[in-house]
Parts: structure tokens; sequence; C-alpha cells
């Protein structure tokens, strides 16, 4: 088996030539569906706002579910191309993908690692799928205690039966690490403390609470002046939730006091912004860039039901690049697009103005959520 690129030797390849990669992603991450069983305000999916990067990457598929025999061929390039890259089921809901099950198998026979993102809701159907040694970690995305949870998410008892499934699985054998993973948002600020004594009391490896990633139409158009030619940007995430309405002081004492108190689990904040000051310049001043640059460009690749390439993961830009029915995934890590995309990037310092909110500027895409 091909052993991961050296650190240092991947940064200097990516610093010197972003456009020609000698390394392969250390992470696939695969959209297996385009659809969600959950109508989340704080995501254009579940707000119906499909025609935004972030929507059409999620949803824009023509192809409902993936195919199992596209999954094998995916599988089979990583482990021609790059078989120490980690396979994440993230995106839409792949718990709602009736193969996840055999596609797991079939990636453990292949030698790869994987990992699972959910909202929970059908956790408990799919437990001898993520036991017994074939999912590596299982990210559950939940928002606050049960009833703001339900709220967010516009489903009742969605929070009920993640918490469930959660239980469930870690009785298993061979269960994964499980992982909690809560957005930020006006609608749970001021409820984060009682959720986690909530989580404390489940077996998980980790809660983080992320700050949401968003785009603003201002911010869109400000990107828009200068790099729409070839990498448009869009609002995303501001349709039914508005980062301008959280209250930072009350946000800010919740995180401090959350970081001064002990859970049986690590409680990452991501980014580690606690203070009223560095809350009021992410939430309030978009263009200011948090973080200075995204390194995730160059280490992920995303394909979508259709076999469609999408670079780095559902938050970033949309534009061709190639299907992986049509060409390995050799020739589409070094794409011209991609390249492009790497080299735009690198140019600019590190990140462009719509990328300011993005998880990929402030330390990547925590990857037991991917």
């Amino acid at each position: 088996m091909k052993r991961p690129a050296h650190p240092r030797l991947r940064a200097l390849n990516e610093r010197l030539f972003p456009d020609r990669l000698l390394f392969g992603p250390t992470h696939i991450v695969l959209g297996v569906n385009n659809f969600c069983n959950l109508h989340c305000v704080m995501c254009d999916v579940g707000t119906g706002n499909s025609e935004t990067n972030f929507g059409a990457n999620l949803v824009g598929a023509k192809t409902r579910s993936m195919p199992i025999e596209l999954f094998r061929h995916v599988v089979d390039e990583m482990a021609a191309f790059c078989p120490t890259a980690h396979l994440g089921f993230a995106f839409t809901e792949p718990l709602a993908w009736r193969p996840i099950g055999e596609a797991l198998a079939m990636a453990r026979e292949r030698g790869l690692q994987s990992s699972v993102t959910t909202n929970g809701l059908l956790l408990t159907r799919h437990l001898e799928d993520l036991a017994h040694g074939q999912c590596r970690n299982l990210a559950v995305s939940l928002d606050g205690p049960e009833a703001v949870h339900d709220q967010i998410r516009r489903h009742s008892g969605s929070y009920a039966r993640a918490v469930a499934g959660i239980e469930a699985l870690a009785m298993k054998p061979g269960a994964p690490d499980i992982s909690v993973y809560c957005t930020i948002t006006e609608l749970n600020v001021g409820s984060l403390r009682p959720f986690l004594r909530e989580m404390s009391r489940l077996p998980l490896k980790r809660v983080g609470l992320l700050h949401n990633n968003f785009v603003t139409a201002d911010q869109a158009e400000r990107h828009n002046a200068q790099y729409a030619h070839a990498l448009h940007a869009t609002a995303s995430n501001v349709f039914l939730t508005d980062p301008g309405k959280i209250e930072l002081e009350l946000l800010a004492e919740e995180l401090q006091e959350i970081e001064r108190e002990v859970y049986p689990f690590p409680v990452l904040i991501q980014p580690g912004l606690t203070s009223v000051a560095a809350l009021e310049t992410y939430y309030r001043r978009p263009e200011v860039p948090v973080g200075r640059t995204c390194h995730d460009a160059s280490r992920i690749l995303m394909i979508d039901p259709d076999g469609e390439a999408i670079p780095v993961h559902g938050r970033c830009f949309r534009f061709p690049i190639g299907n992986i029915r049509q060409q390995s995934l050799a020739s589409i890590w070094n794409h011209e697009h991609l390249g492009e995309l790497r080299r735009t990037l690198r140019q600019a310092g590190g990140l462009l103005p719509a990328c300011s909110r993005c998880c990929s500027g402030f330390g990547g895409v925590p990857r037991q959520a991917l």
C-alpha cells in the first residue's frame, strides 16, 4: 500500500506548484444522494435554495441516489490512486441511501477507512451497517437540547431518534467512534451549556460547537466583482437564519463558561472564537477573513451521485471539472479548473472574499465530520 505523503513535501508542493500536485487527496467526500429527510433552517437544502453554490453542490445531481456500481468504481479508483485517503459519506443524508451497508463493507474490503456524517434520523435502522468495524467515525449533527433541535430541524422527534440511535450503536461490537457537532445560530445561543450537559450522558468521542459557515449577499457581490468569470459566488445559509441577529454578549459568555467547564469528552469550538470582539468580527464583519489559507482545495475532492467531481466539498464554488465515469481520479485531481482554483487562492494570499466564513479557511473541516 502507498504511504501518505510526508506533510512537509505536500505543503511544499502545494505552495510552489499548486496547479500540479504530485500527491493525491487525503479525503474523498461522497454525495451519495441529492435529497435530505430534514428541513434545517440554517442549510440551503433545508430552506429550498437549491440554486446557490452550496445547495446546487448537494442537490444539483440528476441522479437521485448514487448507483452501487458507480460507488464500486469510485473505491476502485481510490484503491489505485490514493489508497490511504479517507472516504467520507457526508452528503446529503447518507443513511437515506439504501446501499450504505453494502458500500461500507465494500470500502473496508478494499482497505479504505470510512466515516459517516448524519442527522441521525435513520440511525437505528443502520446499526448493523455501521458496527463491526465497518465505519471508523460517525458524526451526528445535533443543534441543541431536544426542543431547540427539533425547531431548527423542523421535525418533531428528530432529536429523540438521533439520541436513541447513538445509545444503541455504542452498545454494538466494533462500533465507530461517535461525535456530535452542533452548528451555532441565533436559535440555539443560550442553550449550548444545557445541550452539553445532555450530551454528557452519551458515550461520545467529541462534541463540536461550530460557528456557522455562511456567505452573505454583500460578500458574494464583492467576490463576484473580481472573480465571477471563473469562480462565481452566491449567498449561502442566510435565508431563514441571520448571523447578524446572534446575541454576541450572550454567546461569548456561554462559550467562555464552556471553556472553563469539564466534560467527559473534548469540546471543540471552531473556529476558536469566544470573546465579544472576535465574535463581532466573525458575525458582523464577514468581509474580514478568519483564518489565513485554504489547504482543503489541495487535499479534498467531492463526488456527487452523477459521478461529477466538485471542488473540495459542498461549500466550495461550483464549476465543471470532470466525471469519474469517463475520467480517472488521477486526471480529475489535477484538472486544469482545479489547478486554476488552487493557483487563484495562492495568488490571493490563501482566501477569496467568499471564503472568509468557510470552515476550510480556518483549520479545515473537522475530519471526524467528513
